[in-house]
Formats: C-alpha cells, sequence, structure tokens
C-alpha cells in the first residue's frame, strides 16, 4: 500500500455515535480508499492519545469507545482510527469467513499515516494505546518506524498471532501457508488466524501476520526505543501468562487488573482508565 500526502479533515455537524465534542476524520490512503477516526480535540498541554481497536473490529467496539470517551472527559486529545482492511469508510466488523485482503504491512502504514496526522494537529508526539491485536500492530508500526515521534505506548490484553492456533497448529499454518505461496501466492485460500477457525486470504496475507509470533513480538517489545507498557486482565483466558512474565522479567512494565477480562468490561473500565492514567506518570523500560 502507498499512501499519499493528502489528509482531509471533515468537521462535521455531529449525531450518532459520533459526539457533539468530536470530529470525524478522513485520510486517502490512495485512490479509491478512505480510512476514517473520530477525533476529540483536548486541553493544551495534555497528552494526544491513540488508540486502536483489535483485530477485524472497528473504534466502534465498546472496550475502545468508552476507554476513548473517559480519556476525552480527562482533556486528552483522542483518536480512534479504523482500519480500513482494504475497505473505503469501514463502519462494521469483518466476518472471519469474509475475503481478506489486508497484510500487516496495510495496517502498519495506516497506522503511520494517523501518528503522523495526529502529531501534526497537536503538535506534540502521540501516546499509543492498542486492544487486543491492535497492540501487535501498534509494536510492528514501531519496529518498522522507529524514527516517527511517539511518546510511548500502552497496550491492553496483548496477544500475538498464533496464539490461539497453539505452537502445532501455528508451524503447521505456517508451512501449508508457504507451500500454497511457492504454488498460488494469489488465491484466496481458508486458513486460520487468532480468534477465527476459517480465516480466507492469501498465503503472503495470511504469513505477515504469523510472522508476528511470540518470539518476534516480544523481541520487538524489549528492542523498542519508545517506553512499552502491557496492560491485562487477571481473568484474561488469551493471555500467555508465563510469556507475560518474560517479557516483565525482560524489563517492560506489565500491569494486571484482578477480575478483568479480555475486553475489559463495565465492571472493570475504571480500574482500566486508572491503569492508564497512572502510566502517564510511570516509569521508563529499558
Amino acid at each position: 500500500m502507498r499512501l499519499t500526502s493528502l489528509v482531509v479533515l471533515t468537521l462535521l455537524l455531529l449525531s450518532g455515535t459520533i459526539q457533539a465534542d468530536s470530529a470525524r476524520i478522513e485520510v486517502k490512503i490512495r485512490p479509491g480508499l478512505v480510512a476514517e477516526a473520530e477525533f476529540w480535540p483536548g486541553e493544551v498541554g495534555r497528552p494526544a492519545v491513540m488508540i486502536l481497536h483489535g483485530f477485524l473490529s472497528t473504534r466502534h467496539f465498546p472496550t475502545v469507545r468508552r476507554l476513548a470517551e473517559s480519556l476525552a472527559e480527562e482533556g486528552f486529545s483522542v483518536l480512534t482510527p479504523t482500519l480500513t482492511l482494504g475497505m473505503s469508510r469501514r463502519q462494521q466488523s469483518v466476518d472471519c469467513e469474509a475475503l481478506h485482503i489486508h497484510a500487516i504491512e496495510d495496517d502498519i502504514e495506516e497506522v503511520r499515516a494517523w501518528v503522523e496526522w495526529l502529531n501534526r494537529h497537536t503538535d506534540r508526539p502521540p501516546v499509543l494505546v492498542g486492544h487486543s491485536a491492535g497492540g501487535v500492530q501498534l509494536t510492528a508500526f514501531l519496529d518498522r518506524y522507529p524514527g516517527v515521534p511517539v511518546e510511548r505506548a500502552m497496550l491492553i490484553s496483548l496477544s500475538y498471532f498464533g496464539e490461539e492456533q497453539g505452537r502445532d497448529r501455528l508451524e503447521f499454518l505456517r508451512a501449508r501457508a508457504e507451500h500454497d505461496n511457492q504454488q498460488r501466492p494469489t488465491a484466496m485460500l481458508p486458513y486460520a488466524l487468532t480468534y477465527c477457525s476459517t480465516y480466507i486470504t492469501t498465503p503472503p496475507n495470511l504469513l505477515s501476520y504469523l510472522a508476528w509470533d511470540k518470539s518476534r513480538l516480544q523481541k520487538a517489545l524489549l528492542d523498542s526505543d519508545v517506553p512499552v507498557e502491557v496492560i491485562y486482565g487477571g481473568n484474561d483466558e488469551r493471555i500467555d501468562q508465563v510469556w507475560v512474565d518474560a517479557l516483565q522479567s525482560g524489563g517492560v512494565p506489565v500491569h494486571e487488573v484482578p477480575g478483568a477480562n479480555h475486553f475489559f468490561d463495565l465492571a472493570h473500565e475504571f480500574d482500566l482508565l486508572d491503569q492508564i492514567l497512572s502510566a502517564f506518570d510511570g516509569g521508563r523500560h529499558g
């Protein structure tokens, strides 16, 4: 995906899911592909925050939406983009069984466009917050573009690609996709990825996500020049506790919210907000 430099800011008379103090933002990714985000302008001197949703989801996902509104009420400038996944102005989550034409490199380039937009419009390096697989995509962005100004990253319910499949299934999927890539690299084929037992995409696209397994993600987090923190729920069944402990042993601050699940439901949304707010004054790793 090749990004253009054209960025369109659309301030609308807002209704429905858009609040009166927020604006819908558009970024032209390439001809025929436009990405959207929602933006809450904050108080002068307060941090700017970008929150990225989880896999195949949107900025309207409850975990992301509630956190964005809470941070906006605290005076932060908040941006919540929706990755296009190849579809202009995408508003809905994408089904596992749909045809997935996107690779993680596409996601990285869209993240870069939004980070640069937020930096320009707030005149300060943003704080990046990612939920679930959104944290992987943010880490991949930081790994690809270490020179882009970012203040810090906070990764919520972080899980690497292939975690749900397990080691044996992951290796089988990778070997099969590599074989398919030699035979028919443009074919749309059924695989599995994260919570999707059937995930239809091309071999190169699948391999782009599978490359961000536990080893690569751990290395990128430990080597990051940007301060990174991980927040997870004590009842999150998707979390690999041994892997999280290894991150903490390597110097990445890890914070547990007791009783919370992967999505930090209503009972724990304020606990999550407290962790995010306290992290702004926390120490740096590395």
